[in-house]
């Protein structure tokens, strides 16, 4: 059945934004070589979206200073999946990270049964068990499964995906709250979570170079900016089911593209798992009845 003419241009749009993240692994690696690492990388790039988009928010903040609450675990939640997403690709192993980041759906499911009490159906049992099955043969595959085998990455690409769940679950338990407000609390989150990873880590921002101060900028308009809003736009506009499964195309356009730059084949294991990972989330993504036309 052909696209209806009323989700085309959002179906075309959110294609757009999952092949631009699919892809950002190589602007941050290119970036940490020139000595932009991850956490100064975020701040600047999400800052300075977010402080532009402040006359926004405050516009919007009847939605947000009457729960002051909400809008500090939006900024934790959602600041902490960008932050811990640029900082994985800028230092981590593409093929691996982008596979633990995408345990997001198994992550979902488990939060929404604990938290919105949801009751978990046969189907999304399965779909649960194969994307942990899945995990395990991704990081069994980088040695013997014991808790210090995990990189620095691995952690960030996990808690990427728990915390992108978690605003996933904010974002159906508060509905009402306009798409602007969360996207920009996520910013502003990114960038204030990001200049608390370089004080800890005792680092300053760096010195930038006319290129790598081009390159920052770039990043900031064509990912950061126009990234963001684009998969925005996309998730509001189309089925959820729809969206999810168009955003997949992120994870084969990483896992691919990574793959053929760096000349690595995943190993067996490494495709083994991510297969069961990727049906993992297709199960999530495909509604269980025809409530939702394809």
């Amino acid at each position: 059945m052909s696209t209806a003419p009323s989700t085309r241009w959002p179906t075309l749009v959110l294609l757009f934004s999952a092949s631009l993240w699919g892809l950002s692994w190589w602007p941050l690696q290119r970036l940490a070589a020139a000595g932009v690492q991850g956490p100064a990388l975020a701040m600047l790039s999400y800052g300075l979206v977010g402080a532009c988009g402040l006359p926004l928010l405050w516009r919007q903040r009847a939605h947000w200073t009457a729960r002051p609450g909400l809008f500090l675990w939006m900024m934790l939640v959602g600041g902490w999946t960008a932050a811990s997403f640029v900082m994985m690709l800028a230092i981590g192993d593409v093929v691996r990270e982008m596979l633990l980041f995408y345990l997001a759906p198994a992550w979902s499911v488990l939060g929404a049964r604990l938290l919105l009490g949801e009751r978990v159906g046969p189907r999304r049992a399965v779909g649960l068990a194969l994307a942990l099955l899945g995990a395990w043969l991704v990081i069994r595959a980088g040695g013997p499964l014991r808790l210090d085998s995990l990189s620095v990455a691995d952690w960030l690409a996990l808690s990427s995906g728990l915390a992108f769940a978690g605003n996933n679950l904010t974002a159906r338990r508060f509905g009402a709250v306009p798409v602007t407000t969360k996207v920009l609390a996520s910013m502003l989150g990114c960038a204030l979570l990001s200049a608390l990873s370089l004080a800890v880590l005792h680092q300053g921002l760096p010195e930038l170079s006319a290129a790598a101060a081009l390159g920052v900028l770039g990043f900031t308009l064509l990912w950061t900016f126009a990234g963001t809003w684009t998969t925005s736009y996309g998730v509001t506009h189309l089925p959820a089911g729809r969206a999810a499964l168009l955003i997949l195309s992120q994870l084969v356009i990483a896992l691919v593209s990574a793959s053929i730059a760096s000349a690595r084949l995943p190993s067996l294991l490494e495709i083994a798992g991510g297969a069961l990972i990727l049906t993992a989330a297709v199960v999530d993504a495909t509604p269980a009845s025809a409530g939702e036309r394809a």
